[in-house]
């Protein structure tokens, strides 16, 4: 374990030894180097404990599950085990660009009020080829002020691409709707409460993370399942509940509810007009 290290890349890994390799090293060669690397493995069952121990690094924290909890669980162990002031995420099929944990720091240092940095992906296939930036919406956000009046709407940030304050990270924790398996957006809510308190969310102008799309990825299999305003909505409805539950509801949740009622009366025209071309 090193001393004083300066950020916590937390990384939850079930069953991804096809690529995790390549994510623990995009870590390792990181230009910054004073972290702790926070490996969770969500019991995996194929041969991805073995890789990791494969890695010998002082800066790795290892930390297994001894049954499969999923990614809501074992990202919130990899916050509370965090012992520095800003903790970045890492998923275990992707790869972080040189330099991505610097820059991030750097912002995070020079702008007390911002709480979460994302940044830009490059979408990329089983084989690292690149396919280009598949999500509209994160390339047509920039700004906090974009992104806040987007949230109320959508996700617009890339989970595996933040580095935010620990401060912020374990005391909003992880948290999704039961209705969804905690399966694939176990950040939107997290990112709500966030804006809802007032703190800011900005995004570096520039690619900080090669991200993976195949077959098993849990994003991609989430989408092909799920009614995507549907999604919104149990999301929307979770945290709002949550919101209500601590006597906090306010003028943003207020306009949350209202996107939420929408993507109510979306999803269910989708639904229609699927079962009518079926």
């Amino acid at each position: 374990m090193i001393c004083n290290p300066s950020v916590s890349v937390v990384m939850p890994v079930y069953n991804a030894s096809p690529f995790l390799k390549k994510a623990i090293k995009s870590i390792l060669n990181q230009t910054l180097a004073t972290f702790e690397f926070i490996i969770i493995n969500d019991a995996s069952t194929d041969n991805s404990e073995k890789i990791i121990s494969s890695f010998n690094d002082e800066r790795i924290v290892y930390y297994k599950h001894n049954n499969n909890k999923g990614v809501v669980a074992a990202m919130n162990k990899g916050v509370d085990l965090a012992r520095t002031p800003y903790i970045a995420v890492m998923h275990a099929d992707d790869i972080a660009l040189q330099g991505r944990l610097e820059k991030q720091l750097k912002l995070l240092e020079q702008h007390l009020l911002t709480a979460v940095v994302a940044g830009k992906s490059i979408f990329i296939d089983e084989e690292d080829k690149e396919i280009g930036s598949v999500w509209k919406v994160d390339d047509i956000t920039n700004t906090s002020k974009e992104i806040r009046k987007e949230m109320i709407w959508q996700n617009c940030i890339s989970h595996p691409t933040v580095m935010m304050r620990t401060s912020i990270a374990k005391q909003y924790q992880y948290k999704s709707s039961p209705k969804l398996d905690g399966f694939a957006v176990e950040d939107y809510p997290l990112w709500l409460h966030v804006l809802a308190d007032g703190y800011l969310i900005e995004k570096l102008p520039e690619p900080v993370l090669l991200y993976r799309q195949h077959a098993s990825s849990a994003t991609g299999a989430h989408l092909r399942k799920r009614n995507p305003f549907l999604v919104n909505y149990y999301s929307k409805q979770f945290y709002l509940e949550e919101r209500k539950r601590l006597n906090k509801f306010s003028s943003f949740d207020r306009k949350v509810q209202l996107t939420m009622y929408l993507d109510y009366i979306k999803a269910t025209l989708k639904d229609i007009k699927k079962r009518l071309t079926t």
